[in-house]
């Protein structure tokens, strides 16, 4: 911080003018990257790639706040093994065939995916997966999650590994509950030390 307030000392009043309106500039851009369709709301038909990502217009979207089994992660009922990760995936395609899927962009994650509350007609596929019992709480859905426990549905009916527990055993890469990393703006503003 000292070292800005001695370089803003030596320059010309031109220069920092000069300077503030390339800061600007960088920032206006960034904002626009940060947002490829300029809007924070997209809508259209998508599929389910797994319990927690959507495939719409060429574009991965990672439901956020949640986190489903992965499709080859098994789970226990009853001592019998079934596909819970595979089970995931076909609840998700079954929800977005309801309706048209509306996202609101929240970000992206450190996969350069996009992460998004997405919505089914009124229904939040995130929440819905997880009330249903084919999700966990990430970050998001606690409340949701406590139900689908209490009423012993899907995952809750047996026994399971947590999706990121799954993925450390099995050598995949493991994931943060997601936050958005806040892309391009937030970049700038890191390396002008205002973030």
């Amino acid at each position: 911080m000292l070292r800005a307030v001695l370089v803003l000392k030596g320059m010309k009043w031109r220069d920092l003018v000069v300077a503030a309106a390339i800061l600007a500039l960088m920032v206006l851009v960034a904002a626009r990257l940060d947002d490829p369709a300029g809007t924070d709301l997209f809508s259209g038909t998508a599929r389910a790639a797994d319990g927690d990502t959507l495939t719409m217009s060429g574009r991965r979207i990672r439901l956020s706040g949640m986190d489903a089994p992965e499709l080859a992660q098994p789970c226990r009922r009853d001592d019998t093994e079934w596909y819970c990760g595979a089970a995931a995936r076909s609840h998700l395609a079954e929800l977005i065939r309801r309706g048209a899927i509306t996202c609101n962009f929240k970000g992206t994650d450190r996969y350069n995916r996009t992460l998004a509350r997405c919505r089914a007609g009124e229904d939040d596929l995130g929440e819905r997966m997880v009330r249903d019992g084919l999700a966990v709480s990430y970050g998001d859905y606690e409340g949701a999650e406590a139900l689908a426990r209490a009423e012993r549905k899907g995952l809750w009916s047996g026994t399971f590994e947590r999706p990121q527990e799954w993925r450390r055993q099995h050598g995949r890469p493991q994931e943060e509950p997601h936050e958005a990393d806040g892309g391009y703006l937030t970049m700038v503003l890191r390396l002008i030390g205002l973030d």
